[in-house]
């Protein structure tokens, strides 16, 4: 009876490890989770960090964005990524697929290929995507944000790259300057 029961609770913890192990994680847009019932994110540093290759944007840009251990050994089985806003949090731009048999797309928030994650549980140290800055409307600040799965006991929530500076918010800001500066000195010249 005993042998029994083991098999049958070591079935059902399988069956739950791998409930994203192929990266059907659109259930969990906008918290994140792994859905690693019983079990809460970490809270300590994580072992994992996100990189980006710019600091700022702009309408249509392609950003570079590196999924990485940053400790040697420290693999993950597992992740998801999104771009969000600073300020409101939801997701936006969307990422290219190129080898889909290393990654899932998702449209989380009902934004097209918002959010990207592991298509295996395969372990990696290592992962980069291609996201495009949405052409309008303008996003504002954002970050990139990931969940690193480890295994099913381990994970972190919300590691997060630096603040991207939305570029197109300068830019205009340059422009009416420079309009502004402009029109005074046509002013001044008698243009007007």
């Amino acid at each position: 009876m005993n042998l029994l029961l083991s098999v049958l609770v070591g079935i059902c913890c399988w069956r739950l490890s791998s409930a994203y192990s192929d990266g059907s994680v659109a259930a969990v847009c906008d918290s994140m989770l792994p859905g690693h019932i019983g079990i809460n994110p970490q809270t300590t540093t994580p072992p994992y960090r996100v990189r980006v290759n710019c600091s700022t944007y702009g309408p249509g840009d392609r950003i570079t964005v590196t999924l990485e251990a940053s400790q040697n050994g420290t693999n993950f089985q597992g992740f998801m990524l999104q771009a969000r806003r600073t300020a409101g949090g939801t997701a936006g731009g969307s990422f290219r697929a190129t080898n889909t048999s290393q990654f899932r797309l998702h449209s989380c928030f009902n934004m097209e290929n918002s959010s990207i994650s592991h298509a295996s549980g395969e372990p990696k140290s290592l992962f980069e995507a291609t996201w495009v800055a949405p052409l309008t409307p303008s996003l504002g600040n954002i970050q990139f944000c990931a969940t690193f799965v480890r295994d099913y006991a381990e994970f972190w929530t919300m590691v997060s790259s630096g603040i991207l500076s939305d570029g197109s918010v300068n830019k205009v800001s340059a422009d009416a300057m420079c309009f502004c500066v402009l029109a005074a000195l046509a002013g001044l010249l008698g243009f007007f």
